[in-house]
C-alpha cells in the first residue's frame, strides 16, 4: 500500500507490521485535506501571515530571498492576496471576496481605463507584464509571488549594475516595488466656457468666472444593482 504523507512511507518502511485499514484511510482522507487546504491556499482564498507566505514562497518560487519579498508584500498589500486598488487622486482600494470576482472587478476597471494594482505585491500593469501575469494569474497567491521573485531579481540584477553595495541595490529595488507611484486615468477636457458678462453685479461678474469642478472619473466599486455587495475602505 502506498500512501500519500512522507512520513508515513519511512514509518512503514522500517516496520515489519502494515498499518490497519482504518489507519491506512485516516491517512488518505488527511493527505486530501492537505490537498484541498493546498489549492484553496494557491488561490489566495485562506488567511495569510509572514510565516505562510514564506511556506508559499518555498513551495512556489524555490530559492526567492523570502526577506525582501516579505517586506514588499507587508508594506503593499498587509498579506491580502485578493486586495485591488484603484488608483487616482485618492486611491480605492477592495477587498474581493473571491478570486473570481477579484478578476471580474479588476478586469472592469483595466476596460474603464483605470490604473489597478492587484494582488499581494499590488503590481501595477507594467509591473505585471514585467513579472509575465495577466490580471487573472495575478490573482492566484502561487503565480503571483512566482511573477514578483521574478520581477525582483531582473530589478536587483539591473540595480547591481549601478550600484556597488549590494545592501543598497537591494534597498532599492525594494523601493521600487513599494513606493507605488499613483497614477489617475485620463479626464475628459471640460467644455470653454463663455467668458463673463459685461456689466451686471460684481457677484455675477465673479460666479460667472468661476471655473467648474473637475469630475473625476467614475467607478462603480460597489456594483449597485447586480446584487454584490463589497467591503470598501480607503488606506
Amino acid at each position: 500500500m502506498i500512501f500519500t504523507l512522507k512520513g508515513e512511507r519511512m514509518r512503514c518502511a522500517h516496520s515489519s507490521i502494515a498499518p490497519s485499514r482504518n489507519g491506512g484511510r485516516r491517512l488518505i482522507q488527511k493527505s486530501q485535506r492537505l490537498g484541498n487546504l493546498d489549492r484553496r491556499f494557491q488561490r489566495g482564498l485562506l488567511d495569510m501571515d509572514p510565516a505562510a507566505f514564506a511556506a508559499l514562497l518555498e513551495r512556489c518560487a524555490p530559492g526567492a530571498a523570502t526577506k525582501p519579498l516579505t517586506a514588499i508584500v507587508r508594506q503593499t498589500s498587509a498579506f491580502e492576496p485578493l486586495l485591488i486598488t484603484i488608483d487616482g487622486r485618492k486611491p480605492i482600494s477592495i477587498q474581493a471576496t473571491s478570486l473570481e470576482e477579484g478578476v471580474q472587478l479588476a478586469s472592469e476597471a483595466a476596460v474603464a481605463g483605470q490604473n489597478v494594482r492587484i494582488g499581494l505585491a499590488q503590481l501595477g500593469p507594467e509591473e505585471r507584464k514585467q513579472a509575465g501575469l495577466t490580471i487573472s494569474a495575478s490573482f492566484d497567491a502561487c503565480k503571483h509571488v512566482a511573477g514578483l521573485h521574478a520581477l525582483y531579481q531582473a530589478r536587483l540584477e539591473a540595480a547591481r549594475t549601478r550600484a556597488s553595495d549590494p545592501e543598497k541595490a537591494a534597498a532599492s529595488v525594494i523601493a521600487s516595488l513599494v513606493e507605488k507611484e499613483s497614477r489617475a486615468a485620463p479626464e475628459t477636457a471640460a467644455r470653454p466656457q463663455a467668458g463673463p458678462p459685461i456689466g451686471g453685479s460684481a457677484a455675477e461678474r465673479s460666479s460667472a468666472s468661476m471655473s467648474p469642478v473637475e469630475q473625476r472619473p467614475t467607478l462603480d466599486v460597489y456594483r449597485s444593482g447586480r446584487g454584490v455587495s463589497l467591503f470598501v475602505y480607503e488606506r
